[in-house]
């Protein structure tokens, strides 16, 4: 059984959220980026959400139990209807618009993931496919308008359903790897439950993914492009919380790369990067927590603590994975996956010597 979520009594100061107020404004619940209650859902005439750490009430229906394997999802904090998401948020215009036949949008089922995501995550992507009015994507302050249509991303064409090499100047003539760069390449078509998705991944991939010493960058086609061109950190909308700083983030868990390439993205396979030749921070648990809890701006004590010496010569972090929480206004927690992070340019030149696979994900 999940654990609770962290009671009140752990909360280190002040302000605690009122977030069960039948007067609570969206906008206000936007600026102070942490969500409506999920138990006034109901009462509020909206359909319930799986959380990993209430679950869901009542019995799972089907459209949220393709997501779930023996009623739980590893990388998921949350999974339910976008309106509902939305109404948690505190995006009440985004609610309308998807009641409003004159937009596209649509109620469809969508995933939190625990990994740098807000409850607003899956609104990003729709930012992205231009279904979101422009005044909602305000609200978030991340958008950007575009005077002209863009072309959406696809699978280059010489990428296959087996394993492959490729040269990666041969899927994206903007990269800038050594031109006789090759690498695994193959793709697999998306399915919503993250663990059969990795079991598909395992099968097409072998023996590629065997090693216990394996790195992975789930990202969307846009930004995947953008990184063999110049690999550096992309500052996007899906990573703007990550919880160790600015920086190139690898997990060593494929299902939360897999949510993080979404329905149409990519992963990146990094091996055995030399790590001998880098300056690398591990955390100790304090350090970990207040590090986290300075990135993710969250209103408790910790957040304040010195900068540690370490970050400052540092070429890699790494640490544990951020845990579960129910209250921005507890120390976070650590969850059993790792991250490995670059976070100078040396860095980032160490990890993609050590690219050995990409795998795409495409929804048919």
């Amino acid at each position: 059984m999940d654990p609770a979520p962290p009671s009140m009594s752990n909360i280190e100061q002040e302000p605690v959220y009122e977030s069960d107020s039948e007067e609570e404004d969206g906008q206000k619940v936007v600026e102070r980026r942490w969500p409506r209650s999920n138990l006034k859902l109901e009462k509020h005439g909206f359909r319930p959400v799986w959380t990993s750490w209430d679950g869901y009430p009542g019995e799972v229906p089907d459209d949220i139990g393709e997501y779930l394997d023996d009623g739980k999802c590893k990388p998921a904090q949350l999974i339910g209807p976008l309106r509902s998401i939305a109404w948690l948020a505190g995006l009440d215009e985004l609610v309308e618009a998807i009641d409003h036949p004159a937009f596209v949008i649509q109620d469809q089922i969508e995933l939190v993931p625990y990994w740098g995501a807000g409850i607003e995550y899956p609104v990003y992507r729709h930012i992205d496919e231009g279904q979101i009015p422009p005044r909602i994507s305000d609200l978030l302050d991340y958008y950007q308008p575009k005077s002209t249509p863009i072309a959406k991303a696809s699978t280059p064409p010489a990428v296959k359903t087996t394993a492959t090499s490729n040269r990666l100047i041969d899927l994206y003539a903007t990269s800038r790897f050594t031109p006789s760069s090759t690498v695994k390449c193959f793709k697999v078509s998306w399915d919503r439950n993250p663990v059969r998705l990795c079991n598909k991944i395992q099968q097409l991939a072998s023996p590629g993914l065997d090693s216990s010493r394996l790195w992975f960058c789930g990202l969307t086609l846009e930004a995947l492009e953008s990184t063999l061109a110049f690999f550096i950190p992309e500052r996007n909308k899906q990573n703007h919380d990550n919880e160790f700083g600015p920086g190139f983030y690898t997990t060593n868990s494929l299902e939360y790369s897999c949510v993080y390439a979404g329905t149409a993205g990519a992963i990146m396979v990094f091996r055995d990067p030399d790590l001998h030749t880098t300056q690398v921070w591990h955390p100790s648990l304090e350090e970990w927590s207040s590090w986290v809890a300075r990135w993710l701006k969250l209103p408790i004590a910790a957040a304040n603590a010195t900068v540690p010496p370490q970050y400052l010569t540092a070429d890699f972090i790494k640490g544990a994975i951020r845990g579960k929480s129910a209250s921005p206004s507890v120390l976070p927690t650590q969850s059993d996956d790792e991250q490995l992070v670059a976070v100078s340019y040396h860095g980032c030149e160490v990890l993609s010597k050590c690219l050995i696979m990409i795998i795409f994900v495409e929804r048919k």
